[in-house]
């Protein structure tokens, strides 16, 4: 009978349909036994071919999904703004598409047998929050009594300045690194993962708002 997907075609057959619901199958089935064996053999091809393409779409996703993981890096490093929210949606896209082929997937083991499919990825998925940012130093905070234009004032001022920026710039660096560990961490087979993509695309969105809003503050401090 040869083998499909390495597996003897006798031995696929008793796994696919066991005796016991051969001898009832038969009873219901007008044609010859070996017609019946070779459309049900037939049938477990196609279902060991669509898994095959399943397997190929994560490994272009997984592909893609990287690509796009590095192109997130390259315009986050030059403040980008415009750009990411298309990339963020390409990649969203690129989850729905592994999501519809991982239902063919647990549909068909199920169909095979097999079980559920096991799971991808466990691990939680990091948040991060405006709290867990260094705060913005306020010069109110450490000035001392009166206003800088009080002798000692401007001395103050002058190294608050390096200061203020230096705290604009570290919020910037946590969230937009945030941002790309959240996507990279995504973007791989876990995207087979719908729990894990799900709340990872929702992180995502949620860290890009605030590195936009962190860069909007260092602009209204800065500028």
């Amino acid at each position: 009978m040869g083998t499909v997907a390495g597996v003897p075609g006798a031995d696929l057959f008793e796994t696919l349909l066991p005796q016991s619901e051969l001898a009832r199958a038969v009873g219901r089935f007008d044609g010859d036994v070996c017609d019946l064996v070779q459309q049900s053999v037939r049938a477990a091809e196609r279902a060991f071919g669509e898994l095959d393409a399943c397997d190929a779409l994560l490994d272009r996703a997984t592909a893609q999904g990287r690509a796009l993981a590095e192109d997130l890096g390259r315009l986050a490093a030059v403040e980008n703004e415009q750009d990411i929210p298309c990339l963020l949606d390409a990649l969203k896209q690129l989850a729905d598409e592994v999501q519809r082929s991982e239902e063919t997937r647990r549909l068909l083991t199920r169909i095979l047998g097999r079980g559920e499919p096991e799971a991808r990825w466990t691990a939680p998925v990091p948040h991060l929050s405006e709290e867990q940012l260094p705060p913005v130093p306020s010069v109110y905070d450490e000035k001392p009594a009166g206003s800088v234009d009080q002798p000692g004032g401007p001395e103050l001022m002058a190294g608050f300045a390096p200061r203020l920026e230096a705290a604009h710039a570290e919020r910037i660096r946590q969230t937009s690194s945030h941002l790309l560990a959240t996507v990279r961490r995504m973007a791989g087979p876990e995207l087979a993962d719908p729990a894990f993509v799900h709340e990872s695309l929702v992180e995502a969105d949620l860290t890009f708002e605030l590195w936009r809003r962190c860069l909007a503050d260092r602009r209204l401090d800065l500028d």
